[in-house]
């Protein structure tokens, strides 16, 4: 998906007919648009959401006012104004016009309440245009929903996709953008087609046959069952996560606690990298002993084999170097390295004859030779893994005296803030105590009905195979009872390659993100996304992985990094080798439009994630005000710059209000006093 182009009427402050150029190539993906505060970018970027999908963000406010206040104020009683917005675009070879419009009818000053129509077209190879059926389906197909919330965002609320809430959302989303929802809709669907077979099973299978499906499909509706709790549990935790560590914020933000929540951070911090240190000792510890264990009991062992090899030395039983291939040569020759003849069966004969059975010992010598060389090593290593047992024993101990003790300081000042003398601390800390309370539920029950699922799995796989054992005369039962199996293979078959394909994306999502991140950023962080798709941000301390607590900024780059990657990956899964044949040239793009690009990120970030702006997506539309966008980042953006403009801002504000933009050596106007209060697209070039 490639935007073409937009076009406003009477759209919230775009008064009459606005129109903005939106297309882009590789070398300049970028258009700019500037405004001031309440220009109206929120809106522009609302304009594209509420044509494709007829919704705008929770933060545009009174979103019943859709036409243009001078407008409606201007249209006697009983006329009628249209609002619209059209959106150009291409997709995958082919050209669409979208338009959702509406006309209301004034009944007073206020606007009431108006149901848009949506419209679809798209462009034949003759360049005439067609309708498009079902036109709200044919969009969600192009872009769902869901998904388009990670191309259509504000930059001061990007950080949404990273909290903890919103982790099931986004896995989701990505599902649907990397294909594959598709299959987990056909996993989900498979028990249905399974219960209609197994149906004639139980009808005309016999006690037996009929008793087993009985009991695997109580199973099925256990696993069912644990499975909807399970997701139910896994977010109700992150809802609880997320808010013990909004009033673990608010701690750290009060006068009175805020240097008690700091020590409490850092002995949590520490405590943390304590126990990693500890567990490490404890794992170096089981490998050694697994690994070199044996040694230790070598001691008496080593002595006596050496006092054996030696033994055997002394009398002459440890046969000498010799090659039996050379004395198969003298033996054929007939002659001695002597010199004395060598005739069969004779005294010499058979004496050096001798000498070759004594050459076949050549390969025990040589074990024996080894094994002595090795004896004396062997003291050594068992020497060493004392040593070394013991520095590891030295490593536990002291790590889990700084446990003990970091947990103790901990509950000290645990106590210091449950016990203050300000309620609103006291009352924080109790509510985070409670919340702390609270996911420790949830976990235990998370491990419990993870528990029962494994259970559950091992009992339907017991009682498949007792059901493909059991005697069925019934020709109807004997197909329902082959079919079933078949479903239940195909369900395995997908469920691994869901497995497969579901890590293959997150490692390679993984990867691009902290490609992006370390892009970016001056820390030493680096970001990671979990099993879960939960993105986290942790930094090694010698050796030691440590999550990092989050800042603003820090989420905002993490969020501009996750949707980069998504956006990339998005593009290179629709390219791959496909079933139904090639994919087309623009399979997996999709634009990004951004208000706010810059949040509140200091100068140094507003550099670096403009720098790398311009490599997220092959196309990007955004919108700054002055304050955000000149300088360093008009800078590094304008040479990706194909079309540049600015939200002219036309205000009835009393007073000198104007003001001008300077761009690329020229002035344009940025805010005008006005007769009414308006918008204007305004292209710079």
């Amino acid at each position: 998906m490639r935007l073409q182009s937009i076009t406003l009427t009477n759209f919230r402050q775009f008064a009459d007919v606005q129109t903005f150029d939106l297309t882009s190539d590789s070398v300049r993906p970028v258009s700019l648009l500037f405004g001031a505060n309440g220009a109206g970018k929120t809106t522009f970027l609302n304009a594209f959401t509420w044509a494709l999908y007829g919704t705008m963000s929770d933060d545009v406010e009174q979103q019943d006012r859709m036409i243009t206040d001078s407008i409606w104020r201007a249209l006697p009683i009983g006329d009628s104004a249209e609002v619209a917005v059209e959106v150009r675009f291409d997709h995958e070879g082919r050209d669409y016009r979208v338009l959702r419009s509406a006309a209301l009818r004034k009944e007073s000053d206020q606007q009431g309440v108006f149901s848009p129509k949506v419209q679809l077209w798209t462009t034949k190879p003759d360049g005439s245009s067609e309708t498009v059926g079902a036109p709200q389906e044919t969009i969600h197909s192009i872009l769902p929903r869901g998904v388009s919330r990670s191309f259509f965002f504000n930059g001061e609320r990007i950080e949404n996709l990273v909290k903890k809430g919103a982790y099931a959302e986004v896995q989701k989303d990505i599902k649907v953008l990397l294909d594959l929802e598709q299959v987990e809709r056909a996993i989900a669907h498979l028990p249905k087609v399974d219960r209609k077979l197994t149906a004639d099973l139980k009808k005309h299978g016999g006690d037996k046959a009929s008793g087993i499906q009985e009991a695997i499909d109580v199973l099925d509706e256990r696993e069912t069952a644990a499975q909807e709790e399970l997701k139910v549990l896994e977010s109700d935790l992150a809802t609880l996560t997320e808010e013990r560590d909004s009033v673990t914020d608010l701690l750290r933000q009060h006068a009175e606690s805020a240097p008690i929540q700091a020590e409490r951070d850092a002995v949590g911090n520490e405590l943390e990298e304590a126990r990693s240190a500890r567990d490490a000792a404890i794992a170096e510890r089981a490998l050694l002993v697994a690994t070199r264990g044996f040694q230790a009991f070598t001691d008496t062992l080593s002595e006596s084999t050496a006092a054996m090899a030696q033994s055997l030395y002394q009398k002459g039983a440890l046969p000498a170097p010799l090659k039996r291939e050379f004395v198969d040569q003298l033996l054929d020759d007939g002659s001695c390295i002597c010199g004395t003849p060598l005739t069969e069966h004779s005294v010499p004969w058979e004496h050096v004859k001798d000498w070759r059975q004594r050459a076949g010992l050549q390969a025990v010598e040589t074990a024996w030779q080894q094994l002595s060389g090795q004896i004396a090593p062997l003291s050594a290593a068992r020497d060493e893994l004392c040593d070394s047992l013991a520095a590891l024993m030295k490593r536990i101990g002291a790590e889990r005296d700084r446990v003990t003790r970091l947990e103790e300081r901990k509950s000290e000042l645990d106590g210091k803030l449950r016990d203050s003398r300000m309620e609103d601390v006291q009352a924080l800390e109790t509510n985070r105590m409670e919340l702390d309370g609270r996911i420790g539920v949830k976990q235990q029950r998370i491990g419990a009905v993870k528990a029962e699922l494994q259970t559950i799995a091992k009992e339907v796989d017991q009682k498949t195979k007792e059901r493909s054992r059991a005697v069925v005369t019934d020709e109807l039962a004997t197909k329902a009872r082959s079919r079933s199996d078949l479903v239940q293979s195909v369900k395995r078959a997908l469920e691994d390659i869901l497995a497969i394909r579901e890590e293959d994306i997150r490692r390679r999502l993984d990867a691009e993100l902290k490609a992006v991140f370390k892009s970016i950023t001056h820390q030493n962080h680096v970001p990671t996304l979990s099993a879960g798709f939960e993105l986290t941000l942790y930094k090694d301390v010698n050796g030691v992985q440590l999550p990092v607590p989050k800042s603003t900024g820090e989420n905002q780059i993490l969020s501009l990094s996750f949707v980069a990657a998504v956006s990339k990956l998005a593009r290179e899964i629709r390219k791959e080798r496909r079933a139904e044949g090639d994919s087309v040239e623009d399979a997996g793009t999709y634009p990004i439009v951004m208000d706010a690009a810059f949040g509140s990120l200091d100068q140094d970030y507003q550099e670096a994630v403009s720098r790398a702006l311009a490599k997220m997506a092959p196309q990007l539309v955004v919108l700054v005000s002055k304050s955000q966008g000149l300088g360093k980042v008009v800078t590094e953006l304008m040479p990706y710059v194909s079309h540049l403009g600015v939200i002219e801002t036309h205000t009835t504000a009393p007073g000198s209000v104007s003001d001008d933009i300077e761009l690329e050596g020229m002035s344009y106007p940025y805010i005008r006093a006005a007769e009414s209060d308006h918008s204007e697209l305004k292209v710079i070039k």
